[in-house]
């Protein structure tokens, strides 16, 4: 099995503005630059099911993967606030190949998480809209995975 962790799009910078940091949008260049990195994203990844923190700029990129896709989004809370063992716990179900869009740093702690089975073994740079492969034999574990590829923005749009 596969799981490609992403981490969200260019989203509106934090202000008085959103008062509540969940409703933080997508700004119209994050989507564009998303959109175009999903076409390259759908050519390296062949996902199944796509799961997403509920928080609106999470979701919103998980939206633009679903319209490449043609799949529907499942929200998990754990995505959306570092809880990494319900996040994989919610995955449990994943039979092929899933996305699973969130944010920083719990991206990189998750990647961390699922290839030494400690959150903070592995540092890693997730730009917005970046992504990172692994694969699992087996059960959704700490520790369990093999990193396939990681890859920035930039590169997902030229391959778009």
């Amino acid at each position: 099995m596969q799981l490609c962790l992403v981490r969200h799009a260019i989203a509106v910078e934090r202000s008085s503005a959103y008062i509540d940091d969940r409703a933080r949008p997508l700004t119209p260049e994050g989507r564009k630059r998303m959109a175009e990195a999903a076409v390259g994203l759908k050519k390296l990844f062949p996902a199944h099911e796509i799961f997403s923190s509920p928080l609106l700029r999470a979701r919103q990129t998980a939206e633009i993967l679903s319209d490449a896709y043609g799949l529907k989004v499942n929200l998990l809370d754990g995505l959306g606030n570092g809880d990494h063992f319900a996040a994989l716990s919610g995955c449990r179900s994943v039979r092929d190949a899933a996305i699973l869009v969130g944010h920083e740093p719990w991206m990189s702690e998750l990647l961390s998480l699922l290839l030494t089975g400690n959150a903070t073994e592995v540092g890693s740079v997730f730009k917005k809209g970046a992504a990172a492969c692994v694969s699992l034999e087996g059960e959704i574990a700490p520790g369990g995975a093999v990193l396939e590829w990681m890859a920035q923005p930039a590169m997902l749009r030229r391959l778009g």
